[in-house]
């Protein structure tokens, strides 16, 4: 389908520019020998007005048509390499913006982690704090230490995943989006084949689009799309990823997930197509 192109950007562009190069070396080669032979034949008229002046005047006219029409053919190819070299050109600046987008998305995820390493130390912290606070004197004269309230630690209850699900999906009704992507991404690594991982994926990547984290969203959102065709939440997906892909300047890939979302959602809501149209209207879309 056309909106997989976004998953495998990098590797299409990749291998776009080897091929985009040895079409290039190839028609290099085409010129250099056709140049050749045009030297050739300049040469063969040149020896032939001194050596035959008395040859038949069709073999100089046969002999020129060809020189005029090897410098056509040269003209033509050198026209199709200036075309391509500025293919190239477009295509490796594309390449260059995907590998930053790469780069931003790595950085973003070590962050994330670093995050979650310093939380669960803090809470170790907090925890032997509380614990060391309790008075070790029970007589009834001594004063009982004040417990400093502590933030909730995030862990995913005992039990089966439903109900794992069930207590991340809570955080993010309370539109606690923190709390709620730290616990929904500890099930998706939990469950990773579990019938609710699509709906994690989802969430996500719609926590990261709110956020303003448009490459890791896009990440999540690719994975839903392709990874579960059939998800009851493929639409919606596909319609953030378009506002994923204009706010990252993609455009044209946009349009492609718009055009996926049409052949795919026939039976949409009415809310879903009019945001497509919207969302349409925005990238500039004519397909």
């Amino acid at each position: 389908m056309i909106w997989r192109a976004v998953a495998i950007c990098i590797l299409i562009l990749s291998a776009t520019i080897q091929v985009q190069a040895q079409s290039r070396a190839e028609l290099a080669l085409k010129v250099e020998r056709l140049e050749r032979e045009m030297i050739a034949l300049e040469n063969r008229l040149r020896g032939g007005a001194v050596a035959r002046p008395a040859a038949g005047a069709q073999g100089s006219l046969d002999d020129r048509a060809l020189l005029a029409d090897l410098a056509a053919k040269i003209g033509t190819v050198e026209r199709q390499m200036r075309t391509m070299t500025g293919r190239m050109e477009e295509i490796e600046h594309q390449q260059r913006k995907l590998d930053e987008a790469m780069g931003l998305l790595r950085k973003e995820l070590q962050l994330q982690q670093q995050e979650a390493a310093d939380y669960r130390a803090n809470q170790e912290v907090a925890r032997q704090d509380s614990a060391s606070s309790q008075p070790v004197d029970t007589a009834p004269a001594a004063t009982p230490a004040v417990e400093v309230p502590t933030e909730p630690e995030i862990a995913l209850p005992e039990g089966e995943p439903s109900g794992q699900y069930q207590y991340a999906f809570g955080f993010i009704q309370k539109n606690d989006l923190d709390s709620g992507f730290t616990a929904m991404d500890m099930f998706l690594k939990a469950h990773p084949d579990d019938a609710l991982a699509g709906n994690a994926k989802f969430w996500l990547g719609r926590i990261h689009l709110l956020k303003g984290r448009l490459p890791q969203a896009a990440q999540q959102l690719l994975a839903l799309i392709e990874e579960h065709p059939n998800h009851a939440k493929r639409a919606d997906a596909l319609l953030d990823l378009s506002d994923v892909l204009i706010g990252l300047g993609s455009k044209p890939d946009a349009c492609n997930a718009l055009a996926e979302f049409r052949r795919s959602a026939d039976d949409a809501s009415d809310r879903l197509k009019a945001r497509a149209e919207r969302t349409a209207k925005e990238a500039g879309c004519t397909n």
